[in-house]
């Protein structure tokens, strides 16, 4: 992970040198869910690393680009006195594209999709590895967010994100109406630092 991120902070530093962009990194954290598996609640824990660019279109509007390291997924939450245990992590290199939209001083809304690839997946649960149907390896989610400016270089943003299309089938391979499959949905906190301030 580490061999492809710093590439990627080297591009986006010289894009930004050589246009009128803004240019950061960002990292914070994920708690996610996947609809359809049978358990409720955030309850798997995850990674947000990546950068990004920014141009701005209006005065008060600007247009955002990120590469991002994204885990998401299912976790059964811990039940004392329970051997049942059940792990989803699905490991994702992601593009999402945004507009930002400044609200008042300081404060932001966002609104984009995100486009992402599956490079690595693990299921199990208390007996091991589970065999189950493969995800998608390509996948699409609708993003919502706010940001807040509380330092020339530094924001802090809150995100949601969920899947416009499922991931992955149903185990009982049905299908009705709009339920075509499994959904992730993803919240994120992130810190994003602005290099060229």
């Amino acid at each position: 992970m580490k061999k492809l991120l710093v590439p990627i902070f080297i591009l986006f530093t010289g894009i930004c040198s050589a246009q009128n962009f803004d240019a950061g990194l960002l990292v914070g954290f994920t708690t996610s869910q996947v609809s359809g598996d049978q358990l409720g609640g955030y309850n798997k824990l995850g990674t947000r690393l990546g950068a990004y660019i920014s141009y701005p279109i209006q005065k008060k509007m600007s247009l955002q680009v990120e590469m991002q390291y994204i885990q998401k997924g299912s976790k059964k939450p811990y039940i004392k006195n329970s051997p049942q245990t059940y792990s989803f992590n699905l490991h994702y290199i992601e593009v999402p594209i945004s507009l930002n939209y400044q609200i008042k001083e300081g404060i932001y809304i966002e609104s984009g999709i995100g486009t992402g690839y599956l490079f690595a997946y693990k299921e199990e649960n208390e007996y091991g590895d589970i065999n189950s149907q493969k995800p998608n390896l390509f996948a699409l989610d609708f993003i919502f967010g706010a940001q807040y400016q509380f330092d020339k270089n530094i924001k802090i943003s809150l995100r949601m994100g969920n899947s416009i299309i499922p991931f992955r089938g149903h185990s009982s391979r049905g299908k009705q109406d709009f339920n075509k499959g499994q959904y992730s949905t993803l919240l994120s906190l992130t810190l994003h630092y602005q290099m060229n301030r």
